[in-house]
Protein backbone atom coordinates (compact mmCIF):
# COMPACT_ATOMS: atom_id res chain seq x y z
CA UNK A 1 0.00 0.00 0.00
CA UNK A 2 1.73 3.52 -1.30
CA UNK A 3 1.75 6.32 1.37
CA UNK A 4 -0.69 8.25 -0.53
CA UNK A 5 -3.63 5.61 -0.09
CA UNK A 6 -3.95 6.84 3.04
CA UNK A 7 -3.87 10.52 2.66
CA UNK A 8 -7.54 11.98 3.75
CA UNK A 9 -9.16 12.93 0.44
CA UNK A 10 -10.54 15.92 1.68
CA UNK A 11 -7.60 17.82 3.09
CA UNK A 12 -5.60 19.47 0.28
CA UNK A 13 -1.75 18.34 -0.29
CA UNK A 14 0.98 19.99 2.14
CA UNK A 15 2.61 23.02 0.48
CA UNK A 16 6.18 22.22 -0.70
CA UNK A 17 7.83 25.70 0.44
CA UNK A 18 11.84 26.31 -0.62
CA UNK A 19 14.00 27.80 -3.31
CA UNK A 20 14.13 25.74 -6.55
CA UNK A 21 17.25 24.34 -6.00
CA UNK A 22 16.22 23.27 -2.50
CA UNK A 23 12.89 21.60 -4.01
CA UNK A 24 14.97 20.15 -6.72
CA UNK A 25 17.91 19.13 -4.75
CA UNK A 26 15.60 16.30 -2.51
CA UNK A 27 15.78 14.17 -6.00
CA UNK A 28 19.45 14.93 -7.21
CA UNK A 29 23.05 14.22 -5.95
CA UNK A 30 24.98 16.91 -4.19
CA UNK A 31 27.42 18.12 -6.90
CA UNK A 32 23.98 18.63 -9.33
CA UNK A 33 22.63 20.87 -6.47
CA UNK A 34 25.44 23.15 -5.86
CA UNK A 35 25.97 23.29 -9.89
CA UNK A 36 22.29 24.44 -10.05
CA UNK A 37 22.41 26.27 -7.04
CA UNK A 38 25.02 28.73 -8.23
CA UNK A 39 23.54 29.00 -11.82
CA UNK A 40 19.94 29.99 -9.69
CA UNK A 41 21.94 33.20 -8.05
CA UNK A 42 21.11 31.52 -4.83
CA UNK A 43 24.36 31.19 -2.69
CA UNK A 44 23.92 33.03 0.44
CA UNK A 45 20.57 34.45 -0.62
CA UNK A 46 18.76 34.91 2.75
CA UNK A 47 14.65 34.59 2.82
CA UNK A 48 12.53 37.87 1.47
CA UNK A 49 10.65 38.84 4.28
CA UNK A 50 7.51 40.68 3.61
CA UNK A 51 7.14 44.23 5.45
CA UNK A 52 4.01 44.24 7.48
CA UNK A 53 1.48 46.80 6.86
CA UNK A 54 0.54 49.19 9.61
CA UNK A 55 -2.71 48.34 10.65
CA UNK A 56 -5.05 51.00 12.53
CA UNK A 57 -5.13 50.52 16.24
CA UNK A 58 -7.84 48.14 17.69
CA UNK A 59 -10.90 49.46 20.16
CA UNK A 60 -11.88 48.98 23.45
CA UNK A 61 -13.99 45.92 23.19
CA UNK A 62 -14.92 46.25 26.65
CA UNK A 63 -17.31 49.39 25.45
CA UNK A 64 -20.05 49.87 22.39
CA UNK A 65 -19.21 51.54 19.16
CA UNK A 66 -21.27 54.16 20.75
CA UNK A 67 -19.21 54.58 24.41
CA UNK A 68 -16.07 54.68 21.95
CA UNK A 69 -16.99 57.11 19.96
CA UNK A 70 -18.36 59.41 22.71
CA UNK A 71 -14.57 58.79 24.29
CA UNK A 72 -12.64 59.41 20.91
CA UNK A 73 -14.93 62.41 19.58
CA UNK A 74 -15.36 64.20 23.03
CA UNK A 75 -13.89 67.51 24.26
CA UNK A 76 -15.65 69.37 27.20
CA UNK A 77 -15.58 72.81 26.89
CA UNK A 78 -12.62 75.05 28.82
CA UNK A 79 -13.96 77.47 31.13
CA UNK A 80 -13.20 80.28 29.24
CA UNK A 81 -15.71 78.43 26.43
CA UNK A 82 -18.38 78.51 28.88
CA UNK A 83 -17.32 82.66 29.78
CA UNK A 84 -18.03 83.14 26.11
CA UNK A 85 -21.06 81.41 26.23
CA UNK A 86 -22.77 82.78 28.97
CA UNK A 87 -21.68 86.25 27.31
CA UNK A 88 -23.90 85.05 24.21
CA UNK A 89 -26.83 85.87 26.48
CA UNK A 90 -25.69 88.78 28.79
CA UNK A 91 -24.43 86.66 31.73
CA UNK A 92 -20.39 86.84 32.71
CA UNK A 93 -17.34 85.71 33.96
CA UNK A 94 -18.67 85.78 37.81
CA UNK A 95 -21.83 84.09 37.44
CA UNK A 96 -20.32 81.27 35.80
CA UNK A 97 -18.24 80.84 38.94
CA UNK A 98 -21.55 81.09 41.08
CA UNK A 99 -22.85 79.02 38.74
CA UNK A 100 -21.15 76.13 37.49
CA UNK A 101 -18.24 73.82 39.97
CA UNK A 102 -15.80 72.91 37.38
CA UNK A 103 -14.46 69.18 38.53
CA UNK A 104 -10.58 67.60 37.98
CA UNK A 105 -12.13 65.37 35.31
CA UNK A 106 -13.12 68.81 33.11
CA UNK A 107 -16.86 68.22 33.46
CA UNK A 108 -19.22 70.27 35.93
CA UNK A 109 -22.10 70.43 38.05
CA UNK A 110 -25.06 72.94 39.08
CA UNK A 111 -25.60 72.68 42.62
CA UNK A 112 -28.85 74.22 42.05
CA UNK A 113 -31.53 75.00 39.88
CA UNK A 114 -30.42 76.23 36.03
CA UNK A 115 -33.16 78.76 34.25
CA UNK A 116 -32.43 79.76 30.99
CA UNK A 117 -36.07 80.77 29.25
CA UNK A 118 -35.85 82.97 26.56
CA UNK A 119 -31.84 83.31 26.47
CA UNK A 120 -31.67 82.15 22.60
CA UNK A 121 -29.14 79.48 23.29
CA UNK A 122 -28.30 77.03 21.25
CA UNK A 123 -27.56 74.37 23.01
CA UNK A 124 -25.60 73.36 26.87
CA UNK A 125 -22.22 73.13 27.93
CA UNK A 126 -20.39 69.93 26.85
CA UNK A 127 -19.80 68.07 30.08
CA UNK A 128 -21.88 69.44 32.41
CA UNK A 129 -22.87 66.35 33.91
CA UNK A 130 -25.62 66.57 36.53
CA UNK A 131 -27.93 69.48 37.98
CA UNK A 132 -29.18 69.32 41.39
CA UNK A 133 -32.30 71.25 40.93
CA UNK A 134 -34.49 72.11 38.28
CA UNK A 135 -33.80 73.21 34.45
CA UNK A 136 -36.06 75.32 32.79
CA UNK A 137 -34.84 75.74 29.03
CA UNK A 138 -37.93 76.85 27.23
CA UNK A 139 -38.95 79.87 24.87
CA UNK A 140 -35.60 79.18 23.06
CA UNK A 141 -36.24 78.63 18.91
CA UNK A 142 -33.18 77.68 17.93
CA UNK A 143 -31.98 75.30 20.91
CA UNK A 144 -31.08 71.21 20.38
CA UNK A 145 -30.10 68.88 22.54
CA UNK A 146 -26.41 67.58 22.80
CA UNK A 147 -26.32 64.82 25.42
CA UNK A 148 -25.47 67.11 28.57
CA UNK A 149 -26.44 67.24 31.46
CA UNK A 150 -26.54 63.55 32.20
CA UNK A 151 -29.32 64.19 34.91
CA UNK A 152 -31.61 66.30 36.40
CA UNK A 153 -32.36 66.24 39.79
CA UNK A 154 -35.91 68.11 40.01
CA UNK A 155 -38.38 69.45 36.63
CA UNK A 156 -37.22 69.58 33.37
CA UNK A 157 -38.53 71.99 30.88
CA UNK A 158 -38.08 72.74 27.04
CA UNK A 159 -41.45 73.95 25.62
CA UNK A 160 -42.08 76.47 22.91
CA UNK A 161 -38.60 75.65 21.55
CA UNK A 162 -39.68 74.06 18.18
CA UNK A 163 -37.55 70.65 19.28
CA UNK A 164 -38.12 68.05 16.49
CA UNK A 165 -36.09 65.57 18.42
CA UNK A 166 -35.24 64.39 21.97
CA UNK A 167 -31.95 62.43 20.95
CA UNK A 168 -30.05 63.73 23.52
CA UNK A 169 -31.96 64.71 25.84
CA UNK A 170 -31.06 63.90 29.98
CA UNK A 171 -31.39 60.62 30.59
CA UNK A 172 -32.52 60.65 34.16
CA UNK A 173 -34.91 63.55 35.65
CA UNK A 174 -35.93 63.57 39.20
CA UNK A 175 -39.63 65.08 38.40
CA UNK A 176 -41.97 66.52 36.32
CA UNK A 177 -41.08 66.55 32.19
CA UNK A 178 -42.33 69.54 30.04
CA UNK A 179 -42.15 69.23 26.20
CA UNK A 180 -45.46 70.94 25.35
CA UNK A 181 -45.34 73.06 21.79
CA UNK A 182 -42.94 71.70 19.87
CA UNK A 183 -42.46 70.21 16.85
CA UNK A 184 -41.70 66.58 18.24
CA UNK A 185 -42.56 63.81 16.07
CA UNK A 186 -40.24 60.97 17.66
CA UNK A 187 -40.50 60.09 21.18
CA UNK A 188 -36.67 58.26 20.87
CA UNK A 189 -34.98 59.57 23.59
CA UNK A 190 -37.64 59.84 26.73
CA UNK A 191 -35.99 58.34 29.94
CA UNK A 192 -37.52 54.78 30.46
CA UNK A 193 -39.31 56.32 33.91
CA UNK A 194 -40.94 59.64 34.64
CA UNK A 195 -41.28 60.32 38.39
CA UNK A 196 -44.16 63.03 37.87
CA UNK A 197 -46.28 64.43 34.49
CA UNK A 198 -45.04 64.08 31.02
CA UNK A 199 -46.27 66.23 29.27
CA UNK A 200 -46.54 66.39 25.07
CA UNK A 201 -49.11 68.09 23.96
CA UNK A 202 -49.49 70.15 20.70
CA UNK A 203 -46.39 68.37 18.94
CA UNK A 204 -46.13 66.61 15.67
CA UNK A 205 -46.73 63.15 17.35
CA UNK A 206 -48.25 59.89 14.86
CA UNK A 207 -47.55 57.44 17.31
CA UNK A 208 -46.08 56.88 20.94
CA UNK A 209 -42.97 54.43 19.83
CA UNK A 210 -40.40 55.09 22.35
CA UNK A 211 -42.92 56.56 25.39
CA UNK A 212 -41.46 56.07 28.54
CA UNK A 213 -42.58 52.92 30.04
CA UNK A 214 -43.63 54.14 33.41
CA UNK A 215 -44.97 57.82 34.35
CA UNK A 216 -45.62 58.39 37.62
CA UNK A 217 -47.86 61.33 37.33
CA UNK A 218 -50.28 62.59 34.36
CA UNK A 219 -49.54 62.02 30.44
CA UNK A 220 -50.55 64.89 28.05
CA UNK A 221 -51.08 64.08 24.70
CA UNK A 222 -53.57 66.64 24.23
CA UNK A 223 -53.30 68.84 20.92
CA UNK A 224 -51.38 66.71 18.60
CA UNK A 225 -53.27 66.62 15.69
CA UNK A 226 -51.78 64.25 13.65
CA UNK A 227 -51.29 61.40 16.15
CA UNK A 228 -53.95 58.60 14.85
CA UNK A 229 -51.82 55.52 17.24
CA UNK A 230 -52.03 54.90 20.62
CA UNK A 231 -50.78 51.42 20.08
CA UNK A 232 -47.27 51.90 22.15
CA UNK A 233 -49.67 52.78 25.16
CA UNK A 234 -50.05 48.75 25.97
CA UNK A 235 -48.22 47.79 29.08
CA UNK A 236 -47.51 50.93 29.93
CA UNK A 237 -48.26 52.53 33.43
CA UNK A 238 -49.76 55.72 34.33
CA UNK A 239 -50.11 56.43 37.80
CA UNK A 240 -52.16 59.65 36.90
CA UNK A 241 -54.58 60.77 34.08
CA UNK A 242 -54.46 60.34 30.42
CA UNK A 243 -55.08 63.36 28.34
CA UNK A 244 -56.06 62.70 24.63
CA UNK A 245 -58.19 65.88 23.94
CA UNK A 246 -57.79 66.97 20.49
CA UNK A 247 -55.96 64.01 18.58
CA UNK A 248 -57.56 61.79 15.50
CA UNK A 249 -56.62 59.12 17.16
CA UNK A 250 -60.26 56.86 16.90
CA UNK A 251 -59.08 53.42 19.54
CA UNK A 252 -57.22 52.25 22.70
CA UNK A 253 -55.56 49.36 23.22
CA UNK A 254 -55.96 47.13 26.18
CA UNK A 255 -53.25 46.59 28.89
CA UNK A 256 -52.53 50.26 29.77
CA UNK A 257 -52.34 50.04 32.94
CA UNK A 258 -54.09 53.58 34.56
CA UNK A 259 -54.85 54.75 37.50
CA UNK A 260 -56.50 57.96 37.06
CA UNK A 261 -58.89 58.85 34.02
CA UNK A 262 -59.21 59.40 30.52
CA UNK A 263 -59.92 62.84 29.23
CA UNK A 264 -61.33 63.60 25.62
CA UNK A 265 -63.46 65.85 24.48
CA UNK A 266 -67.09 65.59 23.36
CA UNK A 267 -66.27 65.16 19.45
CA UNK A 268 -64.33 62.26 20.09
CA UNK A 269 -67.67 60.16 20.15
CA UNK A 270 -65.85 56.80 17.96
CA UNK A 271 -62.60 57.24 20.65
CA UNK A 272 -65.26 57.89 23.74
CA UNK A 273 -67.04 54.75 22.94
CA UNK A 274 -63.71 52.63 22.40
CA UNK A 275 -62.29 53.98 25.99
CA UNK A 276 -65.72 52.51 27.54
CA UNK A 277 -65.62 49.47 25.76
CA UNK A 278 -61.93 48.51 26.97
CA UNK A 279 -63.30 49.17 30.69
CA UNK A 280 -61.49 52.66 31.00
CA UNK A 281 -62.75 55.66 32.98
CA UNK A 282 -63.77 58.62 30.83
CA UNK A 283 -64.22 61.69 31.57
CA UNK A 284 -65.76 64.76 28.99
CA UNK A 285 -63.73 67.71 29.30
Amino acid sequence: MSPDSLRNPFRPPDQKTGTPSELTGRFLDSATTQALTEALGEENQSPKIEPQQDLPPTSDISMSGEEQREVENETFWSRQRYIEWAESFGKDESWIDKTFEFQDDGTTIVNGSLYLNETGIKQLPVGLIEIKGSLEISYNPFFKFNGYPKKVEKLFSCSYSDLSSLEGMPKEVGRHIFLQNNKIRSLDGLPDKVIGKLVLSHNQLENLDGISKEISGDLSLTGNNQLTSLEALKGVKISGDLWLRDIPATTIPEGIQIEGDIYIREYQTTLSIDVKKKGYQVKIF
